[in-house]
């Protein structure tokens, strides 16, 4: 067995060693971890920045694109009100040329049995 030597504190110089080789490990441990703590701070800042200029650049988008999309729907409302408005005239249009028509009909119906009668063709009658 051998003895080590005391030293002036009387303390082991292996058990002294070992001290020194743990407490500079938990300095390297606690620099390591201090460090990572104010990484992980730096990266949580700049996270949130991130995040909230990404917020708030879909909130610009969002109004942005809603401002576009009430123009547009007034373009649209206004053409689809124009629309609307040629085709109640070539309704109406259509209308009256069908009430023309049917005048027209009536006419040529009248003109049509006048003839029969002068002729002696009457409906149902012998030459029918």
């Amino acid at each position: 067995m051998s003895r080590s030597r005391p030293t002036l504190l009387g303390v082991d110089p292996e058990l002294a060693a070992y001290l020194d080789r743990r407490f500079d490990e938990f300095r390297q441990e606690h620099v390591s971890r201090t460090e990572f703590n104010e990484f992980r701070t730096e990266v949580r800042a700049e996270f949130a920045d991130v995040k909230a200029e990404l917020r708030r650049e879909i909130a610009e988008s969002a109004a942005e694109t809603r401002r576009h999309f009430d123009v547009v729907a007034e373009s649209l409302r206004s053409t689809i009100q124009v629309i609307a408005g040629g085709v109640l005239t070539v309704d109406r249009k259509l209308d009256r040329f069908a009430d023309d028509v049917r005048d027209e009909f009536r006419k040529v119906d009248r003109r049509f049995l006048k003839i029969e009668t002068r002729l002696g063709m009457t409906p149902g009658g012998p030459d029918s």
